[in-house]
């Protein structure tokens, strides 16, 4: 792999990752990168979700993230992205691709407010 294109998989970390109903749905915190020595690396997954960033946060942060986000990371697979531009666009909805749980985990609380009805 080239180191321009090297670099182009290193700038999508922390890029919003939007659904094909144009709902923001988490961003990419990792990636999945195949390839065999010799051969071409290419990106086959985004990694999404609190575990997934994990790797990337101090020791003493990540102790700290297991206890308050327990979740683990959800596995979007590249072919299911539709489009780099400002944002990852994907192909499907959120829900089919396993994202976005903390912004329905969060909806169902702030519903509960007198005045949050859209």
């Amino acid at each position: 792999m080239a180191g321009d294109q090297l670099d182009l998989a290193y700038r999508l970390l922390d890029f919003d990752l939007v659904d094909s109903e144009g709902r923001r749905c988490g961003k990419v915190d990792d990636l999945v990168l195949d390839g065999s020595p010799g051969e071409p690396t290419y990106v086959s997954e985004i990694l999404a979700g609190p575990r997934a960033r994990s790797g990337r946060l101090p020791r003493w942060v990540r102790r700290i993230r297991v206890r308050v986000f327990p979740g683990d990371s959800t596995r979007v697979p590249w072919a299911e992205v539709e489009k780099v531009s400002t944002a990852v666009e994907l192909a499907k909805p959120a829900v089919e691709l396993d994202l976005g749980g903390g912004d329905r985990a969060a909806a169902r609380i702030v519903e509960r407010f007198p005045g949050s009805e859209s």
